[in-house]
């Protein structure tokens, strides 16, 4: 199971911080390790030989060799005045001599013109921002040929991925990416624009009139927002009511427009009577829980006027209330991997709590799907409406990325989301979506404060064949917040109070919408954000996002049921464990001292500490001072003992349980054909199999079937002692005998002296001693038992 944990990794993150020492110094990239590239920006070239009559035109081309890689200009178009503008970047370490080479595109065999060579030791200098970019520089081309007078503007530095030319350099493991299709492998950030509810709520009409006067129109409303048609019931008559609320996802900056629509239902066809547009800019926006005032709205007629250019007209209305519902917030995401619970309006935003700062360091061990032919994998990370994608490394099954990007915390009991795919847009000869290696979330909740968590993430798939890895994803993660103003104290007062306050907005307390409805909402908010990612240049795949967006599976399965039923017996294991004890140390045993022990203690505090409360509250607050002091100077030495012993890395995240999931013991045969049950349809499935699969749930059926049937009859009896009591007047008597002396110590004392009595009478009972100890079932329960049920009646 090695293969399926979270590893420990001891990366060198910022050059010094990192695990050896985490109290170093830190930097926008302090969480990921330092690449050094070497960085060769190419502007234009010029043809110097107009001083000199020359005999033909020059096309240039430039390529620049850097061991065994090479790149080149021939496919890079040229602006206006002859220039490419292009940076590209090589890894520094896989040579000693740079060659930049110019030949004359326009010749039959792109003609040599000249080289220009540079030793990476001696020529090339260095740049860390902050520092400014590099000037460039003309370099003069030795020619080779006779007529060739160049001179080549660029500049050549070492950088890392901290220089701002990162993002637009063409990597040399790019080289044979063509120029139309290298943007598909640069790094990008994608913000989302935020999502709101538009409530289209018709509520009646009024004065409809069908085209046909003599007859009862059956109206119904249809509205359209985009590509989306929602539609209300049918109601008949010319007054008809509908009191019905059609909800649409709309995106920042609300300027779409709904289209309204009022159909007559006939037999075969329906007619349009009338139509309405309102742009969302010109709906009430409700920023508090509550509903929009109802207005009534003309309706334009459909069809033609008659007679034509008669501006007289009867128009019928539409009571309506219009609103752009702002104080929601709206899902896009599985409640379960939710990573923002912010409203639409920026006024009901609670306040930051921190950043989340997160380093994707690379990936290993990564494994092909579908028969692909190269690994061009590409990382992508969501918190928030915020997206980062990382470059895509060409052919590489151990990609390093070295990318670092953080996001504003509002809420940690959130989830963090990061995906592993394969670029196919990058292949020529492949035309399709990419494919998604796997994810990994990791739950805010998990992570203190101000700690670097490092570690080698499985990305595991879980399929039809059973679980296997994929690769690895290499994090660093980090929840930063700033330092308090006081020490020992919250650095704010949105900290100090965000594990108190509402999860989501007030709106979804006041007029909470439906589970069915959230499911509904939330697949059109996915189709929203797809068509707004895929508006960016480049365009961040809808494939993708509706990976990244994928709630988890609601379909029956026996792995799961199984683990949930674990879960629950865990807590009761737990729960029977702690009146085990108390059984076995009081109740069960024959010394009678526990046990009288017991109901003092009992007696003291229900009886004598009461009639004490006066020296309680006196020596209360002397009580809770020494804790307090005591709690502070405990405080204290940890505090000391941690600053001595230094700031040690926090262990490995453990995101998920093999053992809880049932995923442990794949060997057998029965745990392999529950995983693939998952997966299988009935009707791709052998007959032979089905039917195993048939009388297995069929014997987990039957243990369920029995405990419901105890059930139901303990619960029978207890109605039947009910009916015995109200019918019979004997046994009616009885109860009223059994209840007087209650009545009378209710009367003569309080309603807590009964309950006191209560509990005293039943510790006196339930410590069991040893000369009232009977092990045979008492009268009561006796008497119980033979109360009749409905079993016998069942066949």
């Amino acid at each position: 199971m090695a293969e399926y944990s979270v590893k420990k990794i001891s990366p060198k993150l910022g050059g010094e911080r990192g695990s050896r020492n985490p109290n170093g110094p830190t930097s926008s990239h302090d969480l990921v390790e330092q690449m050094e590239f070497l960085y060769v920006e190419v502007i234009k070239a010029i043809n110097t030989s107009v001083l000199n009559p020359r005999t033909h035109a020059c096309i240039p081309i430039v390529e620049i060799t850097f061991g065994n890689y090479k790149s080149s200009t021939r496919d890079l178009p040229m602006g206006p005045n002859g220039t490419w503008n292009q940076v590209f970047a090589f890894d520094k370490s896989k040579a000693d001599v740079l060659s930049v080479t110019l030949k004359d595109g326009q010749s039959p065999n792109n003609t040599l013109i000249g080289k220009q060579n540079f030793k990476v030791a001696a020529d090339i200098p260095s740049r860390v921002p902050p520092d400014a970019r590099m000037a460039p520089k003309w370099y003069p081309i030795p020619s080779t040929v006779e007529g060739y007078h160049m001179e080549l503007l660029m500049s050549v530095w070492f950088g890392t991925q901290a220089d701002e030319v990162y993002s637009n350099a063409w990597f040399a493991d790019a080289s044979n990416v063509s120029a139309s299709r290298v943007v598909n492998t640069r790094p990008k950030l994608y913000l989302a624009p935020r999502l709101c509810y538009v409530r289209v709520t018709i509520v009646s009409g009024h004065d409809l009139i069908a085209k046909d006067r003599n007859r009862t129109p059956n109206v119904y409303v249809r509205a359209t927002l985009g590509k989306v048609c929602l539609k209300t019931a049918v109601s008949p008559g010319s007054n008809p009511s509908w009191n019905q609320d059609l909800t649409f996802v709309a995106s920042e900056s609300l300027e779409g427009t709904v289209c309204i629509e009022l159909l007559d239902q006939l037999e075969s066809h329906q007619e349009c009577i009338g139509t309405l547009e309102k742009n969302l800019s010109e709906m009430t926006a409700v920023k508090v829980p509550g509903a929009a005032p109802a207005l009534f709205y003309d309706i334009k007629p459909g069809g033609k006027i008659e007679p034509e250019g008669d501006t007289r007209r009867f128009s019928s209305s539409l009571k309506m209330k219009l609103a752009t519902d702002q104080s929601y917030h709206v899902f896009d995401e599985c409640t379960q991997y939710c990573s923002d619970y912010r409203a639409f309006a920026k006024g009901l935003w609670p306040g930051t709590l921190g950043k989340l700062e997160v380093g994707i360091l690379g990936a290993t061990g990564l494994k092909p799907i579908k028969n692909i032919k190269q690994l061009n994998a590409y990382a992508v990370a969501k918190y928030g409406n915020k997206w980062a994608r990382t470059r895509t490394v060409v052919d590489n099954a151990s990609p390093k990325w070295n990318e670092q990007y953080s996001w504003d915390i509002y809420e940690k009991c959130t989830v963090l989301t990061l995906g592993v795919y394969y670029n196919l847009q990058i292949c020529s000869d492949y035309k399709g979506d990419d494919l998604p290696v796997g994810k990994v979330r990791i739950p805010l909740s998990l992570l203190e404060w101000n700690r670097i968590y490092t570690g080698s993430y499985p990305i595991l798939v879980l399929g039809k064949e059973g679980l296997k890895t994929l690769g690895e994803i290499q994090l660093a993660v980090r929840c930063a917040c700033p330092p308090p103003t006081l020490k020992f104290f919250p650095p704010s007062y949105a900290f100090a109070t965000a594990p108190f306050r509402w999860l989501l907005p007030k709106s979804h307390y006041k007029s909470p919408l439906g589970l069915p409805q959230v499911e509904q909402l939330r697949a059109l908010a996915v189709d929203v954000n797809c068509a707004n990612l895929a508006r960016t240049e480049p365009p961040l795949r809808h494939e993708v996002v509706r990976d990244m967006l994928k709630p988890k599976s609601k379909d029956f399965s026996l792995r799961r049921t199984k683990a949930n039923v674990d879960r629950l017996n865990d807590f009761f294991t737990w729960l029977s464990s702690k009146y085990g004890r108390l059984d076995a140390q009081i109740r069960s045993t024959t010394d009678n001292t526990p046990k009288w022990v017991a109901v003092a203690v009992c007696f003291f505090v229900l009886w004598v500490l009461p009639l004490m409360l006066w020296l309680g509250v006196y020596l209360y607050p002397y009580c809770l001072m020494s804790f307090t002091v005591y709690a502070a100077f405990n405080f204290l030495i940890e505090v000391y003992k941690k600053n001595r012993r230094g700031v040690c890395a926090p262990p490995p995240l453990v995101l998920f349980d093999l053992k809880l999931s049932k995923l442990d013991k794949l060997d057998s045969t029965g745990a392999r054909d529950e995983i693939a049950e998952e997966f299988d349809s009935s009707s791709d499935v052998d007959l032979q199999v089905l039917t195993m699969r048939y009388d297995r749930l069929k014997a987990m059926g039957a243990v369920v079937m029995v405990f419901l049937g105890d059930f139901a009859s303990q619960l029978e009896r207890l109605y039947a002692l009910y009916t015995l009591c109200k019918n019979n007047t004997l046994v009616f008597i009885c109860f009223l005998v059994l209840v007087y002396p209650v009545l009378l110590l209710y009367y003569y004392f309080s309603l807590e002296f009964l309950v006191k009595a209560w509990i005293t009478v039943f510790v006196f009972k339930w410590v069991n001693f040893t000369f009232s100890r009977l092990d045979l079932p008492s009268a009561f329960k006796n008497f119980f038992r033979r109360l009749p049920t409905k079993e016998h009646l069942m066949m």
